[in-house]
């Protein structure tokens, strides 16, 4: 049986960031991923400014803008009763910080070939077959394209998405609240007014994003009630006509458009946070439910969570403790990193299903830029790339 000194389930950002920087400091990873990449994912394609700083230090900065992509240096944002803003990026010396609309195919992909870079072991096409802890570690039997194959590691990382299966088997599987909504992403072609921005509009019952891909690709990503799709036969074409077109400004950005994507879906949308350290092991990411998908920083938790776990697992490596007591600075972390930007999403979020609400506020920025103009710098950071 092969002995890493950590074995990663999961090679999403959060597990590739994590392994990147685990490797870096010498340790042997291990980075065990289910799905062969590239795949797609449901997610709504859009890296924050805030995002420059970490992928720099992971690297891969030029890669990725070698990669087909939108710059997108504003934000808009609109309701059905017609309000709207649009509030640009933060500016310094008179150039504007930028994000991009990528496929989170390609930037997995890019981050994955990253971490074999470093020496990091990495199994596509496997599935873990069990999971049990043992003297010194854990011990993992591996399944699909590796079957009777076993790994040992000293410590472990769960980056293996919202439903985790590792979070699953250390029995930290809370059971959810029935959530109204039920989240769905496509890809298309020929988007209006999608170049440079990035977009969110409310319609009756849930909202939607909308960002550009490069060339005439876009993605969109909308959140509906689940009363809605419970209907058998519910189509993508139905769900447009009486849900989202309800917005005019979202109607006439996807007028002509061609859906070329397939439709994906995920429900719930919203989960209770769960433990996300113990004896030898942490989760990252949406393993670890460290964000809420509503202002498209899914990546950001992902890549911020993954280098602070790597931080954490060195110093436990090097006092040579890997207790609970010891890891329990990861959560103290996580807190004090993302503790504007939940309370963000959390407002932000209150915001978009209360379309009430939401207008008074529009109008206000779109005349002042008042309160909109404060949060987005806040949410785009202050170190991000200029265009």
């Amino acid at each position: 049986m092969e002995r890493f000194d950590v074995a990663i389930v999961g090679a999403g950002p959060a597990g590739s960031s994590a392994a990147i920087s685990l490797a870096r400091k010498g340790y042997s990873v291990i980075l065990l991923e289910r799905a062969i990449f590239p795949r797609e994912k449901l997610c709504g394609d859009f890296l924050n400014p805030a995002n420059w700083p970490l992928l720099e230090r992971l690297g891969v900065v030029d890669e990725i803008l070698s990669l087909e992509h939108e710059k997108v240096t504003a934000f808009r944002i609109s309701t059905f009763s017609g309000a709207e803003a649009a509030i640009s990026f933060p500016s310094r010396n008179g150039r504007t910080l930028f994000g991009l609309g990528l496929r989170r195919s390609s930037l997995d992909d890019l981050l994955l070939r990253s971490a074999q870079r470093e020496g990091v072991q990495v199994k596509q096409g496997c599935k873990v077959g069990s999971l049990a802890k043992e003297v010194g570690g854990w011990s993992l039997s591996l399944g699909d394209q590796s079957p009777g194959e076993s790994v040992s590691s000293t410590f472990l990382i769960g980056a293996d998405g919202r439903n985790s299966w590792v979070a699953h088997r250390l029995g930290l599987a809370l059971p959810g609240k029935a959530d109204k909504y039920v989240a769905f992403q496509t890809h298309l072609r020929g988007a209006r007014g999608v170049k440079g921005n990035v977009q969110i509009h409310c319609f009756p019952g849930g909202y939607a994003g909308l960002v550009g891909l490069g060339g005439e690709s876009a993605n969109l990503c909308f959140v509906v009630e689940n009363s809605h799709t419970t209907k058998k036969g519910i189509s993508l074409e139905a769900l447009l006509e009486n849900h989202l077109y309800k917005n005019i400004s979202l109607r006439e950005s996807l007028k002509g458009s061609e859906i070329v994507g397939k439709l994906r879906s995920t429900y719930p949308v919203h989960l209770p946070p769960r433990r996300s350290y113990g004896d030898g092991y942490l989760l990252v990411g949406d393993a670890a439910r460290v964000s809420e998908p509503v202002t498209g920083e899914g990546v950001y938790f992902a890549l911020r969570s993954g280098s602070l776990a790597a931080e954490v697992m060195d110093l436990a490596f090097k006092r040579g403790n890997g207790s609970a007591e010891q890891l329990a600075c990861y959560l103290r972390l996580c807190q004090k990193a993302f503790y504007f930007r939940q309370r963000a999403n959390r407002i932000i979020g209150a915001l978009v299903y209360r379309p009430f609400l939401l207008a008074p506020f529009l109008r206000l920025s779109s005349t002042t830029s008042f309160p909109l103009r404060p949060l987005v710098d806040r949410l785009c950071g202050a170190s991000g790339f200029l265009e």
